[in-house]
């Protein structure tokens, strides 16, 4: 590659890293920036939890970015402290928001970390394809550790061109429908199962909406990011209405935004969130206005102000946080999206060199030891099939990695996955549909003119 086309290339990408750096999100993504109170930096210090005597061998340090802070930075400290323990290293923690744009300018600038631990895929892609990345197998047993202990939805997403660049350590739900059962109770419906049609979703809102209560609690505001909510709520219609091709033809460019799949989808939504008296917001107007983690409260209040909210899994612990003495499975309890098939984020693992304290590292991330740590911690759904169920601190949390476990079918975040403009231009084209649904055309059509 010349000097000329990698001057061009870095500048596209400086140009890329303005559209992102307002748009990378935790915990994955757009989903719980409210709940974590912000990225730090640490040095993590040689711990005793779980670890061994020292070892005479010292591999080194190992620097890693990631986009934790607050709870989330201590529990990853407790995760890396046996490591530390025995191998005599140290694990240097950045943690960052805009990690897609800081990360980007470290590896165009030849100075990337040792191990990036982001929640997107994208930017994971395009690394790999430049030649970026180590592939697994260049620690050694590291491929086959991910290889027999991972699903294969998540072996797929961390492979390019047939090779296995990352793995995935801490992911999250986005098929969760939480309710209350004690709103169900009073309107004497049940919990939908995952064998459920969108229909019989419409159908059990209509029985609690003629009991007198509400069926839902919707809310769209989130800052620069409005609007995501109503996004995942589409792509799981997307995913389970009309299946892989279409939600992977939106993501790679295949399948226009202006499909006519994609606008039934949308409508599909629409049913739910403008449906008089489906909403306990009263419509789009007040929809638009509430904010996201808000609108998990109503349906939990005493007495229930709605029976419904749709949201991703971290949506527990702004239940818990809001409402601390309200118990799992009693208080409050989730029942996966209708058609079974499951959207997320997860945090996925990868490295640009294969240092002896780079890949020691990696295995034991990888691992279940390490992951169990801050499974039993709470606030981490692991997709290890070799972490024991038992270690997860509720029935809910228990669920939820069940639910990603066993899922025939997972797709990454759609959002996420398309990233920048296009991204930007669909959480718009969310808001602005709930306020002019009649002009939902032309709303996909802008959409798709900012690919």
């Amino acid at each position: 590659m010349t000097r000329t086309r990698d001057a061009l290339r870095l500048s596209a990408l400086l140009m890329l890293v303005a559209l992102f750096a307002a748009l990378v999100i935790a915990c994955g993504d757009d989903d719980d920036d409210d709940d974590d109170g912000g990225a730090g930096t640490s040095t993590a210090t040689s711990g005793t939890g779980g670890g061994g005597s020292s070892s005479s061998q010292n591999l080194g340090d190992v620097n890693v970015m990631g986009i934790w802070g607050s709870e989330e930075l201590t529990n990853f400290e407790s995760m890396v402290a046996p490591w530390q323990t025995e191998n005599g290293g140290k694990v240097n923690f950045t943690g960052t928001r805009n990690i897609t744009a800081e990360l980007t300018l470290r590896v165009e600038g030849g100075n990337p970390p040792d191990i990036a631990i982001p929640a997107e895929v994208g930017l994971f892609q395009q690394f790999a394809q430049d030649g970026k990345l180590i592939s697994l197998d260049q620690c050694d047993g590291l491929e086959e550790l991910v290889r027999d202990n991972y699903p294969d939805a998540f072996i797929d997403l961390g492979t390019v061109d047939d090779k296995l660049y990352g793995f995935f350590m801490k992911a999250d739900t986005k098929a969760t429908v939480w309710y209350s059962p004690q709103a169900f109770e009073d309107a004497g419906v049940d919990p939908l199962d995952a064998d459920a049609s969108f229909d019989d979703l419409l159908s059990l809102s209509d029985d609690i909406l003629d009991s007198g209560l509400p069926p839902w609690s919707m809310g769209l505001e989130s800052a620069e990011t409005s609007g995501w909510p109503g996004s995942d709520w589409i792509q799981q219609i997307i995913l389970n209405e009309d299946g892989e091709e279409l939600y992977d033809g939106l993501v790679d460019g295949s399948i226009p935004f202006t499909d006519d799949r994609v606008k039934d989808a949308w409508e599909k939504f629409g049913q739910v969130a403008l449906t008089d008296g489906y909403t306990v917001q009263g419509g789009a107007t007040g929809i638009n206005a509430t904010n996201f983690q808000d609108s998990t409260f109503p349906p939990f209040q005493d007495p229930p102000q709605a029976a419904m909210v749709y949201l991703g899994g971290f949506a527990s612990t702004f239940i818990t946080s809001q409402f601390p003495d309200a118990q799992p499975g009693t208080d409050f309890d989730f029942f996966t999206f209708p058609g079974g098939e499951v959207t997320g984020s997860a945090n996925i693992v990868y490295a640009f060199n294969n240092n002896p304290a780079t890949c020691s590292f990696l295995s034991y991330l990888a691992g279940d030891r390490s992951q169990s740590i801050w499974v039993e911690a709470g606030g981490f759904t692991s997709v290890n099939t070799a972490v024991n169920l038992d270690s997860y601190p509720d029935e809910i949390a228990r669920r939820q990695a069940e639910q990603l476990l066993e899922a025939d079918t997972f797709r990454f975040d759609l959002d996420d996955a398309i990233g920048g403009g296009l991204q930007q231009a669909y959480f718009t084209g969310v808001t602005q549909y709930l306020t002019n649904p009649g002009q939902l055309d032309a709303i996909l059509q802008s959409i798709e003119a900012a690919r």
